[in-house]
């Protein structure tokens, strides 16, 4: 079996919908980077894996966007113990949830185990698209930039040390 399992006891809520201040949400992500941090077990194995974040929670919350948000300073350490970007296509995150006490239950696995063969499976039946580079990504080339208008002279007469720095004095000091 080629599989890490542990599990990292906090709790995680959706941020997509909650009105906090941003020190609340930085400290809350930094408490759960850090717990995971502490109970990871390390990694030597190849490169391509599954991860599962199985969110563990009295109540459950929507699959489709709000479970992969409550778990994303999780997901963010693990790649950062991987030595990964979250987003590389070496790593294939899987997201589930089930009743208990609050935790998450990281579990990575690779080759032969069963969670990486059921991905490959149902990767094989419907693939995932392929990364799509978009705009924000893409190089872009610099602006042109507009010339810009020439200034237009004061309707009043300028007072105090503004008028000593118009172009009506010579270099010799006298009036033109």
């Amino acid at each position: 079996m080629s599989c890490i399992r542990f599990e990292v006891p906090v709790e995680t809520v959706n941020t997509s919908n909650r009105r906090e201040h941003h020190m609340q949400r930085h400290k809350r992500a930094k408490g759960q980077r850090a717990a995971t941090h502490l109970l990871w077990p390390g990694w030597s194995g190849p490169a391509l894996l599954v991860v599962r974040l199985t969110r563990m929670s009295l109540r459950a919350l929507d699959s489709g966007d709000n479970l992969p948000i409550a778990m994303k300073s999780i997901r963010d350490e693990v790649a950062r113990q991987l030595r990964l970007d979250d987003a590389s296509p070496l790593v294939r995150w899987v997201y589930a949830q089930a009743q208990g006490a609050p935790s998450v239950l990281v579990e990575l696995s690779w080759g032969d185990d069963p969670l990486a063969a059921a991905v490959r499976a149902q990767d094989a039946l419907a693939p995932p698209p392929p990364p799509v580079l978009t705009e924000a990504a893409a190089p872009r080339a610099p602006k042109a930039r507009k010339p810009k208008a020439p200034k237009k002279a004061p309707s009043r007469p300028l007072r105090g040390l503004a008028a000593l720095a118009t172009s009506a004095f010579t270099s010799g000091g006298k009036k033109a």
